[in-house]
């Protein structure tokens, strides 16, 4: 389920994401980029998150950050599944964290390093909540004690996904340094400083994000290849190969009999 945030937080969250659902102890879940980064919290059973360099495991904080993915990363349910997600836009977080956006590429981070013990007392209120909306009224309370910067000072940063996004991931970098009037230097401090990745890796997953996008909604008839076209890619062997630089899982994969639970988080396979 997806709401809209009220109007004082709606310049830095993007969406508020409510995600319920039972699984079977041990479902896999892919999450990957969509170029947001997000704060979690969980209200119901435990997640694991596995490292997929090593194959380790280890329990999920109750409320975490995720940084931009420029890798997959994969969460495995212990049971019931309660989550509510503030989605922030690419370059929202800046508005609550004292750090550059690179520092969290990749992370999942206990969100009690930046907010100290405040949100176990947030946890236990999601708790006591038993309908959606206060859940969400909850953390739009937290979120606006603890803002610490005033809207404008991601502007750059904020015209450059405005751009980027109309031309749903295509648009030339030369194009985009000529409609900001800056420098590419200064383009590029501006995506570490607000969003944590390059402006071309930024780019490339909105591209993908709008495939898949088309995806979800096509017709029964629309080929692949087709689909592949109208986002931007100019064979289908380009398209898979970018989806699974990004995802590890090709279309058919993500359109399988287990549907995403968002855009960027899809139920892949149980581990044993």
């Amino acid at each position: 389920m997806q709401v809209a945030p009220s109007p004082v937080l709606a310049d830095v969250i993007k969406h508020f994401l409510i995600i319920e659902s039972n699984f079977s102890a041990g479902t896999c879940h892919r999450m990957f980029s969509d170029g947001n980064t997000g704060l979690v919290f969980n209200f119901s059973d435990p997640l694991l998150h596995e490292n997929s360099g090593h194959g380790e495991t280890a329990v999920l904080p109750k409320s975490f950050i995720y940084g931009q993915l420029d890798a997959y990363q994969n969460i495995i349910t212990k049971g019931k599944l309660g989550l509510v997600i503030a989605v922030f836009h690419p370059y929202g977080a800046s508005a609550f964290l004292k750090l550059p956006a690179t520092e969290l590429k990749n992370q999942i981070v206990d969100a009690t390093c930046f907010f100290s013990k405040t949100t176990d007392l947030l946890l236990e209120q999601i708790h006591e909540q038993c309908d959606t909306y206060s859940r969400i009224k909850a953390v739009e309370n937290f979120l606006i004690a603890t803002r610490k910067t005033q809207a404008g000072s991601g502007i750059i940063a904020a015209e450059a996904v405005r751009l980027i996004h109309h031309h749903h991931g295509n648009l030339p970098i030369t194009s985009l340094l000529s409609s900001l009037q800056i420098s590419e230097r200064q383009l590029q401090r501006t995506f570490e400083e607000h969003i944590g990745i390059s402006p071309k890796r930024y780019s490339g997953v909105t591209r993908i994000q709008f495939f898949l996008k088309l995806l979800r909604n096509r017709p029964l008839d629309t080929s692949l290849t087709s689909l592949g076209y109208d986002s931007g890619f100019y064979d289908q062997a380009h398209l898979i190969r970018e989806l699974k630089n990004i995802s590890g899982i090709t279309p058919r994969q993500y359109i399988s009999k287990n549907p995403p639970l968002a855009a960027n988080l899809v139920p892949i396979v149980p581990v044993n």
